[in-house]
């Protein structure tokens, strides 16, 4: 716990800035997600030393959820594009430790059926030795799935499937080294080995889904990540900003024939302008540097997954090599208040449930670069523009439910949905 102050034993503190360096230091203590509430205050005085008291209570460390998800890239794709069909739904269990030996370090374990079948396990031990400046960490990921996206033509995944063979394979195990000095700053350096395995009429109906019409495909890979974290709130940040940027060699010249480098950099600047009135900045940019042997299934994709979507843009899938986007968001408090569950908490702990609610007001831009002369794309290499109004929900410090009307400049609108656990 000591670990995560900006103080320690034998510093000295004036006693004007006592009261903002504890504020400050809470919200370090929660930022660790291990602590439901934080509180410091002065103990007892003996000549020129005082006593600091921390009061701490903790949070649920073990999140085993048995969970049915849908298989797309977001619930918005899921729910229309898929017309919400079952037999896309994932059944599954995770296993979330935040805190299995004491140390903070983080396990976590994933078993999966349905559309997709996984089997996950990541753990990461972060601090090692007196100093407690270096950390390790492993990921093992084996998934299998009969029906695959193996194109995007015009800006929408083409999926194939098969009832009696899987269509794609994928093994990915990885190493990971970290070296943390301070509080705010992290480097991470990874080794990588992937395995891919696909169907023959993927391999029919895009040659380049792991190039020259190949079923297999092995690399290694090598990265490393710089982050520097400042924000005041880690899950939903009202002050502070967030650095990350990293550069990554695929295809290290030993097996396979991808061969893929490029650096990526994200920003984002939290800055709360009165008591009610915040603005979000999230900005990133990634460089592509040889593009000749990009296989398409995972070393092509740009905007539509994961984090990296334009809002507006949900139901699209626009591949390329080179992008960047600025999204912003201009956000007002109406809520921040504890909850009393009463007999509907599941978890003793968790009967006091921290509730903020947001509205907000959002615009994003974005550019993607799609280099490849066979390209169908209507939205690369062109200037993307969405907007809109929202709210946002923010439970328990660490989860955020997301709702969003947004238009885009093809004059399209929707209502969307996005999910940010924690996790």
């Amino acid at each position: 716990m000591v670990r995560q102050l900006d103080f320690g034993i034998g510093d000295s503190l004036k006693t004007e800035e006592v009261t903002p360096i504890f504020e400050r230091n809470q919200q370090y203590l929660l930022n660790t997600r291990l602590f439901l509430d934080a509180k410091m205050n002065i103990g007892e005085w003996a000549n020129d030393s005082v006593e600091i008291v921390i009061d701490l209570k903790e949070n649920w460390y073990i999140y085993p959820f048995p969970y049915a998800e849908y298989a797309d890239r977001n619930f918005n794709a899921w729910w229309v594009e898929q017309n919400h069909a079952l037999n896309r739904i994932n059944l599954g269990v995770r296993l979330y430790h935040e805190n299995m030996t004491g140390n903070a370090d983080r396990l976590k374990l994933v078993s999966q059926i349905g559309y997709e079948q996984k089997f996950e396990i990541e753990y990461t031990y972060p601090f090692i030795g007196k100093r407690q400046q270096f950390g390790t960490g492993f990921k093992i990921l084996y998934t299998r799935q009969r029906e695959t996206g193996y194109a995007t033509i015009a800006d929408s995944l083409n999926f194939f499937r098969s009832d009696d063979e899987y269509t794609l394979k994928r093994l990915n195990i990885e190493g990971r080294l970290l070296y943390q000095r301070g509080l705010f700053d992290k480097h991470t350096f990874s080794v990588g080995a992937y395995g891919y395995r696909i169907a023959d009429t993927i391999a029919r109906l895009n040659p380049d889904f792991l190039l020259d019409g190949n079923t297999q495909q092995s690399y290694f890979s090598l990265a490393y990540q710089y982050a520097l974290d400042k924000r005041d709130i880690r899950t939903y940040a009202l002050n502070g900003f967030h650095l990350l940027a990293w550069v990554q060699k695929d295809g290290l010249g030993m097996l396979g024939d991808v061969n893929n480098l490029f650096v990526d950099v994200a920003f984002a600047k939290y800055t709360s302008l009165n008591e009610k009135i915040s603005l979000e900045m999230v900005s990133r940019l990634r460089k592509v540097f040889f593009k000749e042997r990009l296989p398409y299934y995972r070393l092509r994709r740009a905007i539509g997954y994961e984090e990296n979507y334009i809002r507006g843009y949900e139901y699209y899938v626009i591949d390329g090599q080179d992008f960047g986007y600025l999204k912003n968001s201009l956000r007002f408090n109406l809520l921040d208040r504890d909850i009393d569950l009463g007999p509907y908490a599941l978890i003793k702990r968790m009967k006091s449930m921290p509730l903020k609610i947001y509205s907000k007001i959002h615009s994003d831009f974005a550019y993607v670069v799609d280099s490849f002369e066979d390209s169908t794309s209507l939205l690369a290499n062109d200037w993307l523009f969405g907007w809109g109004i929202g709210m946002d929900f923010v439970l328990y410090h660490n989860f955020v439910f997301q709702l969003e009307y947004s238009f885009n400049h093809l004059r399209e609108k929707g209502l969307y949905l996005h999910f940010n656990l924690g996790f």
